[in-house]
């Protein structure tokens, strides 16, 4: 009894020893871990082809080209692996395939990644025929974007490797080495350009070579391409305004108040996408990023600027909302607006007669909407922060001081103050109407961007309402109105629009527009001549000023509505003003009759101020004041 048990007991112990062992070689070690990437099945990730992008007369812009990507499985790489004849075969320095395989590692030892990514078809068929004899490498096929187009890269955006962070959010459908879109459109629709990966699996036999589909293919799950897309943009237009815009920074935002459609929207200077496709792409976004002049900067979306004379219209509609102000209120110039012992100059030419509201916009007076922005603010004399509040909130129903709800990835708010804005910046009954007196004519804290202006030239059109501004038309060709909704703002009378509109034509009769007037085509503007400092030890140093202009026509129907804004252009009717009227001629005429005007834009060349400029933000930065102060830069 006594050696049977003893027996029993060493049985008992020899069992728990084979089961721990067991336990430990099937959790903790590799080879069994492994089992899977052993077998005689290969499973290929397929990657789905991503949609083609379009403009609205379905010209194709974007689609793919195939390339071919070397995967690895780290820890299935023998110990005897042939280093030196696996680098001369894909043609890669011993660096790299070490530098490649640790960055493999860190991601997993026992998941694939991309080991050699972008291998064009024509070298890879060499790759593939020896392949085999490398065990713990393999391959996939995929495709990467081609761009038709050199430029607008702040519209279509473009596509990069996925960052751990994507993959972590989306872990059940990003690996690493997948491309992901990281601006603009490829990126507000990457889900529906991506489409859905596929699997495929296949019998290999004992040297790695693919003999089979396996199981018939019954296994295998089919990828789905993505969807394309069609953008509102119309590329003739957009390829227009980029040449209009040559050596010049600044942006031009063209929509259709109908509907809210951009027709166009250029940031100047361009970036071509194709920059970001291949193996230098990451050298080539160093380099932009670097660029002083910001190529990746969109102007349209995301750069903030004051609006200038162009805000008079939102002066004067406030205005006559809060009643303090009606069309038949007249004031008369003499040569600006004074205020202590300061002064808003004025260059308007009418001094000394009464002008109302629509003459006041036609030539853009300093003085008529320097009165009437003192009586908005002294509406409530007693609460000066409520008269700012409820001037602030007609202002923000046009989009101004918040973002859009829309399509665009790049977005800035831009700033409407508010009275309590100044209550915190002055301090509570240490401010009045003179003190904020520059947001009358648009200056001040006011900042807003060019889609803003634009929509609020949309806003003029409809007389009160707008669509939000979107930058795609439809999907798989089934027109989709994202946006169809209207937003009407606080301000409802269509006779106070009436008056405002009829000013704005008036700028093309006998005020600051009447120079590029074009007959053929009913115009409403606005002129805008923005000042521009930089600070250096506490002090403004005055800049070129940049140049504004806001449209809309035709004003019985109208078509398209644009805004215009050149850096250090100078005055309003000197380019943007031009520029835009020659826009919507193009749009509606699809011709220009004024060659010698468009021979003149074209050929408006800014690059020797945007150079001086340059030099002296250089100098800003890199010298002391005396040094900065006794260095003297001439600007023209």
């Amino acid at each position: 009894m006594k050696y049977l048990f003893k027996f029993y007991l060493l049985l008992s112990v020899i069992g728990l020893i084979f089961t721990m062992r067991l336990f430990y070689i099937q959790i903790y070690t590799d080879k069994y871990i492994l089992n899977a990437y052993n077998t005689s099945i290969k499973k290929e990730i397929i990657i789905p082809d991503r949609g083609f992008i379009f403009d609205r007369n379905k010209k194709l812009l974007v689609f793919n080209k195939p390339i071919y990507e070397l995967i690895v499985i780290p820890i299935l790489l023998e110990k005897n692996f042939n280093v030196k004849e696996f680098c001369n075969l894909v043609g890669i320095e011993k660096s790299t395939f070490f530098k490649n395989l640790e960055k493999a590692r860190s991601y997993s030892k026992y998941l694939p990644s991309i080991f050699i990514p972008l291998i064009p078809k024509e070298k890879f068929a060499s790759i593939q025929e020896k392949l085999y004899k490398y065990k713990g490498f393999d391959w996939t096929k995929r495709s990467i974007r081609d761009y038709k187009v050199e430029s607008s890269i702040n519209v279509l955006g473009y596509t990069g490797e996925v960052t751990k962070k994507d993959i972590k959010r989306e872990s059940n459908y990003y690996q690493i080495g997948d491309f992901i879109g990281w601006t603009g459109v490829e990126k507000y629709y990457e889900k529906i350009l991506r489409g859905k990966k596929g699997i495929k699996y296949w019998l290999r036999d004992r040297n790695g070579v693919i003999i089979d589909s396996y199981n018939h293919q019954k296994n295998n799950i089919k990828a789905v391409s993505g969807s394309d897309i069609y953008l509102t943009i119309d590329w003739d237009l957009q390829k227009y305004v980029e040449k209009l815009m040559i050596h010049k920074k600044g942006a031009v935002v063209a929509i259709d108040p109908n509907n809210g459609e951009i027709l166009s929207l250029v940031s100047s200077p361009v970036s071509d996408p194709n920059l970001f496709v291949g193996k230098n792409r990451s050298k080539e976004f160093k380099k932009l990023i670097k660029d002083v002049d910001k190529p990746l900067l969109d102007r349209a979306t995301q750069a903030k600027y004051s609006p200038a004379s162009t805000f008079k219209l939102l002066v004067g509609l406030s205005g006559l909302h809060m009643g303090v102000i009606n069309d038949k209120t007249h004031f008369s110039c003499h040569n600006g607006f004074r205020y202590g012992k300061k002064r808003i100059r004025c260059k308007s030419r009418i001094h000394g007669i009464p002008i109302d509201i629509k003459t006041a916009i036609a030539v853009s007076c300093n003085n008529y909407f320097a009165q009437v922005y003192k009586r908005i603010i002294e509406k409530y004399p007693k609460n000066l922060t409520k008269s700012v509040n409820e001037w602030s909130d007609i202002v923000k129903s046009f989009g101004f001081g918040k973002n859009f709800s829309n399509d665009l990835t790049s977005k800035e708010k831009g700033i409407i103050p508010t009275g309590d804005y100044y209550n915190k910046k002055y301090g509570e009954k240490k401010w009045n109407a003179m003190t904020i007196i520059s947001n009358s004519i648009g200056q001040g804290e006011i900042n807003v961007t060019p889609i803003q202006l634009a929509n609020l030239s949309c806003i003029m059109a409809n007389k009160g309402f707008f669509y939000t501004p979107h930058i795609v038309r439809s999907i798989d060709k089934n027109l989709t109105s994202f946006y169809k909704k209207a937003k009407y703002t606080k301000v409802k009378n269509n006779k106070y629009f009436n008056s405002i509109i009829n000013g704005m034509e008036k700028v093309f009769l006998i005020g600051t527009g009447r120079s590029f007037k074009y007959p053929s085509i009913r115009m409403a503007g606005k002129t805008g001549t923005s000042q521009n400092f930089i600070y250096f030890n506490k002090k403004m140093i005055s800049l070129p000023d940049h140049s504004i202009f806001i449209l809309f026509a035709p004003v019985e129907h109208p078509k398209i509505a644009i805004s215009v804004v050149i850096e250090n252009g100078g005055f309003g009717s000197n380019i943007a003003g031009p520029l835009a009227s020659l826009v919507a001629e193009q749009y509606i005429n699809h011709n220009i009759n004024r060659k010698n005007l468009e021979e003149k834009i074209v050929k408006s060349d800014l690059q020797k101020i945007y150079n001086s400029i340059a030099r002296i933000k250089k100098l800003k930065n890199s010298y002391g004041k005396n040094s900065f102060n006794k260095k003297k830069e001439k600007l023209y």
